[in-house]
């Protein structure tokens, strides 16, 4: 089974934090208080993994039948400062961003708004002639969401012409797809390769928009995330002095070091660019996991076609990877100064690992890949770990 790319854990803080049944979001309020009892076992992996790779801060957040059953923050959030990780602490997401890019499609499509096999250019496109020059050639006009969700587009992938999401970090979302209408090429046939490409993703936060009416994020915000109890996502900063409340500073290593704090948000939102707390991201996730233990957002036939993947790649559905060995979802979020991850598991078990730093991918980072992947994988599978029966929603 091919290996995936993965997430990473940090140095744990033993200090107990108060819980709540069914009470306030991550850890914080509500009533009938108890204390979560550390996992020693657990966290002494989270603390030899990140010593291992130079990590200075992570958050873990982990449910069991849809309750969150362990928060825990390991490290620092601040290595100047000295200011430790909590459980209320946000980070940027990277890509695991395009999983609520997907719910927030699927939700769309639910609501009647959207269909999964409409063309996104074109007469009867979502998009029409929005962007670029018409008449579009063929594998343009041929373009659906469908493939956009499952990267299949056949066109502005690594493989496929490049990824150029980064380029032009200047252009409004008008000026960029413009740009890559008129001048990057489409070489593959819509639904025949698999191509993992960002500008989908953003193009998908563009459909997003234009159908709903609202902004991308006000989206996700108030019809995706307000529904289930999430208030901590957001729109990540570009700067260090564009960090918002609570959220962590990231540290690059070796070439990261320079592109920590140069990345193109607000505009990278919809493929890279949202923020948030790991107990926050496993209320999305739990609300969409096809269990019965927390009301999902999504009915169950919108839950088959999120989690169905394409002809051309049976590993990737519509915002989310399948890994059908180990019978779980997941997601993996990369970029310079962040690396993060969920999985969500048959067994009923969900975890989420968020990182303030990554191993420098030109430096080689598959032992540290491999690491965090092995890392979530314990966390959902491990059946000595002694969970407690407490719900801290």
């Amino acid at each position: 089974m091919k290996r995936f790319f993965k997430p990473i854990l940090i140095l744990s803080l033993s200090l107990p934090f108060f819980s709540c049944n069914k009470g306030g979001g991550g850890g914080g309020g509500g009533t009938n208080p108890v204390t979560q009892a550390d996992i020693a076992a657990l966290d002494a992996k989270v603390n030899t993994f990140m010593s291992t790779y130079n990590i200075p801060g992570a958050s873990l957040a982990v449910t069991k039948n849809g309750k969150l059953v362990y928060i825990k923050g390991y490290g620092k959030a601040n290595t100047t400062t000295g200011e430790l990780v909590t459980p209320q602490h946000r980070f940027r997401l990277a890509s695991v961003s395009k999983t609520y890019t997907g719910v927030a499609i699927m939700k769309l499509i639910q609501d009647g708004k959207l269909t999964i096999d409409q063309k996104v250019f074109g007469t009867g496109g979502v998009l029409g002639n929005d962007y670029g020059v018409a008449p579009y050639n063929t594998n343009v006009l041929g373009m659906t969401v469908r493939h956009l969700l499952q990267h299949v587009s056949g066109s502005w992938g690594a493989a496929t012409g490049g990824d150029v999401i980064d380029q032009n970090p200047a252009y409004t979302y008008k000026q960029l797809f413009d740009w890559v209408l008129s001048t990057r090429p489409n070489p593959n046939a819509p639904g025949t390769v698999y191509d993992y490409t960002n500008v989908g993703y953003n193009l998908l936060g563009r459909i997003i928009e234009k159908v709903s009416g609202k902004t991308y994020i006000n989206y996700i915000k108030e019809d995706v995330l307000a529904p289930v109890g999430v208030t901590l996502t957001d729109i990540a900063g570009k700067t260090e002095a564009e960090k918002k409340t609570k959220e962590v500073t990231y540290y690059g290593q070796g070439n990261d070091a320079s592109y920590v704090y140069t990345i193109a948000f607000p505009r990278r939102d919809a493929d890279g660019g949202l923020m948030s707390t790991a107990s926050d991201l496993l209320k999305l996730v739990t609300a969409v996991d096809g269990f019965t233990s927390r009301p999902d957002i999504l009915n169950a036939s919108s839950i088959t076609t999120f989690t169905t993947a394409s002809a051309a790649f049976s590993s990737y559905a519509c915002g989310i990877g399948l890994w059908n060995a180990e019978h779980l979802w997941f997601n993996y979020g990369s970029l310079p100064g962040t690396r993060t991850g969920f999985m969500r598991h048959d067994n009923g078990m969900c975890v989420a690992l968020l990182l303030n730093s990554r191993v420098d991918p030109v430096a080689g980072e598959n032992p540290f890949v491999f690491g965090m992947q092995d890392l979530l994988l314990d966390v959902v599978k491990n059946t000595t770990y002694p969970w407690q029966n407490i719900d801290q929603f």
